[in-house]
């Protein structure tokens, strides 16, 4: 996502080096490092749905070259550069492995991403998991929860964490002792990104929400965070049934919850709705608008929820 002044500092096509010239190793690392666009961000306006200039014939013809006049290895890097070049610009599906950096509170956290591959939803990031950690320092205020401040020190479960942004925002801001989950063909890149950010303060276990382990004691603990977990008919007996199973039976323990209102899964969030009503009681909800890697807004619903 580039801003009108870095559209502005970007060559024309026709400026291009042509291959036939031999450009050298350091010409070519120049110029493919300024025309890669960064890594989305959910910050930046929202750019044009055309980019200003097209550079897939040149790069298609980058990488099809031998670049023969360089090193073997210079080749590489060029090829690696020019393939990533042309991800970037075929949308979120085909983005390369990327690290990319956001801003809770004041904290920098840095989660790698890797490719796209199959149905891997947890190796990304999604938007309502950055709407709710922004929320996470406010909640005390909203809440009669004791728990839900930055002084608890209270025992933390996120689901579904993914990449991990929402689980390392609580363990920055809050005083929570965390532990983070997934499934365990997440937890490798979820472990990766919690020592890059957290060191080992933060806990990182696996856990298949059809065959929940036995290392994750019962009823342990007093506040259960997650985002965006709603895309399957069976996701909301089974978070309802996490949520059951793990939240202490304390009256001032809490569920704090964030979802985009997809029409695709309405009937999940319906479902889920419905679920919650057996063992919980709705404390306090609210709809915001966040952003997410296709450039649209996005319609977010937050929930708090106590045991009955």
């Amino acid at each position: 996502m580039t801003t009108d002044q870095e559209e502005d500092d970007q060559p024309h096509p026709l400026d291009l080096p042509t291959l036939s010239t031999n450009p050298s190793y350091s010409d070519l690392l120049h110029l493919l490092k300024k025309i890669t666009p960064p890594p989305p961000s959910w910050n930046a306006p929202i750019p044009p749905s055309e980019p200003r200039y097209s550079y897939t014939p040149w790069l298609t013809r980058l990488i099809a070259s031998p670049l023969s006049w360089l090193t073997p290895s210079e080749a590489d890097t060029i090829s690696s550069l020019a393939s990533n070049n042309l991800a970037f610009r075929a949308g979120r599906t085909a983005l390369p492995d990327i690290t990319r950096t956001f801003t809770v509170e004041g904290h920098e956290i840095k989660l790698f991403e890797p490719s796209w591959t199959g149905d891997s939803l947890g190796h990304k990031t999604w938007g309502a998991s950055l709407l709710l950690a922004r929320r996470l320092s406010s909640m005390h205020l909203i809440s009669g929860s004791r728990y839900l401040s930055t002084k608890a020190g209270c025992k933390c479960l996120g689901l579904g964490e993914g990449t991990g942004l929402l689980g390392i925002a609580a363990a920055k801001i809050m005083s929570w002792k965390m532990t983070l989950t997934d499934l365990p063909s997440i937890t490798d890149n979820l472990k990766r990104n919690v020592v890059y950010n957290c060191g080992e303060s933060v806990d990182v276990k696996a856990l298949d929400w059809m065959d929940p382990p036995d290392d994750i004691p019962l009823g342990s603990f007093q506040v259960i965070i997650a985002s965006d977990l709603f895309y399957d008919p069976h996701h909301p007996m089974m978070v309802v049934a996490m949520l059951e199973r793990y939240l202490a039976r304390d009256p001032d323990a809490r569920v704090v919850l964030e979802f985009p209102l997809r029409t695709s899964h309405t009937a999940e969030v319906v479902d889920f709705t419905s679920r919650m009503e057996g063992e919980f009681v709705l404390e306090a909800e609210g709809q915001e608008i966040g952003r997410d890697d296709w450039d649209t807004d996005i319609e977010c619903k937050w929930v708090i929820y106590r045991r009955k």
